[in-house]
């Protein structure tokens, strides 16, 4: 749990403090209190120090203890619907490359570079504003795992190739082998 305060002399970091957060995978429960699984804490303590917004922000380990259902509270403080558009963007974007692709097609370096880098810009940022709740806290049509599937695909059939193409492009392709020579 993150509780800050932040004097309205020093607006800027507020919007820092709530947009980092946000991107680290918390959920906002109330204003200045910001939820988060356990495993974020040492990247949110790391983060805030880095940034210089650490005097403003207090950090528990928190359980929760009663008065509603979790599941159904949890759903207050993220915003579910806006992850799940984020990850159906990405299956819509890369389901039909991954459909095309398996490990046993060669692939031409240049088009699984094409392919690899703006797929990996997209897929970099839901990780972080996943929360990575416990499945019984998230609805029950998550759709994150299937989107994780296809990265994961993608990245295994993808990443080999375009490497080899952008050594080959650069000429670190030859620096590699020389290196490698006996």
């Amino acid at each position: 749990m993150a509780v800050f305060s932040v004097p309205e002399s020093e607006r800027s970091y507020r919007y820092q403090l709530r947009t980092r957060l946000t991107w680290l995978g918390f959920g906002n429960i109330a204003p200045g209190v910001w939820l988060a699984p356990g495993r974020l804490l040492g990247d949110a303590r790391d983060m805030l120090v880095r940034l210089g917004l650490s005097d403003y922000v207090h950090l528990f380990a928190a359980d929760y203890a009663a008065f509603s259902e979790l599941p159904d509270t949890v759903s207050s403080w993220w915003d579910f619907p806006a992850i799940e558009e984020q990850y159906a963007g990405f299956t819509r974007a890369y389901g039909p490359v991954a459909e095309g692709l398996t490990p046993e097609r060669e692939i031409d370096g240049a088009e699984a570079f094409r392919h690899y880098v703006p797929m990996l810009t997209q897929w970099r940022r839901l990780p972080y504003l996943d929360p990575g709740l416990p499945a019984e806290l998230l609805p029950a049509d998550w759709n994150a795992v299937g989107a994780r599937q296809i990265f994961q695909q993608l990245n295994d059939v993808l990443a080999p190739p375009s490497l080899r193409h952008v050594q080959e492009v650069t000429g670190l392709a030859e620096e590699t082998e020389a290196a490698d020579a006996p």
